[in-house]
């Protein structure tokens, strides 16, 4: 329905987070932390799944779309707490965990928008190039730095 208050949150938060992920990205490219759109995108990501949810469960036969606004946030909140937390490997987790939240992003805007299946995987097929870029990246800066992305600590004395 378009005056449906729902379908208008799960849209307008959808939106938010489309805008949003790149902005947090070029943040930290720029080298800054990006906190606000970090948070900005991760709220997002909590309205479109929990929005998609309430919408999947009320229409007849899209319950199975449950399971993906559920993975959607998921990813999005281990891609934020992989590199936050210091977790083993975050530099190669880190950007499959946030792509995949964002690709599901891409996802459902193309699927709604147009209905044909194929948008089902051509995100994820054209998302694997940023993702590996992304990965090189932090693994180079990751020769300097330590777990958690800190500068690494010198042994030297004082």
């Amino acid at each position: 329905m378009p005056g449906d208050p729902l379908l208008l949150l799960h849209v307008t938060a959808g939106t938010a987070g489309l805008l949003l992920g790149p902005v947090w990205l070029a943040a930290r490219l720029a080298g800054a932390r990006g906190r606000v759109a970090a948070g900005g995108y991760q709220v997002a990501v909590a309205g479109v799944a929990a929005s998609g949810a309430v919408l999947a469960l009320s229409a007849p036969g899209l319950a199975w779309l449950l399971a993906v606004a559920v993975a959607t946030q998921g990813l999005a909140v281990a891609g934020a707490l992989a590199r936050r937390r210091g977790w083993r490997h975050w530099r190669t987790l880190q950007p499959h965990l946030l792509g995949g939240s964002y690709v599901a992003l891409v996802t459902g805007l193309l699927v709604a928008a147009t209905g044909n299946p194929v948008w089902w995987v051509l995100p994820a097929l054209a998302g694997q190039l940023p993702i590996a870029v992304a990965k090189r990246r932090l693994h180079g800066a990751g020769a300097a730095a330590g777990p958690a992305g800190q500068p690494a600590r010198s042994t030297s004395a004082r």
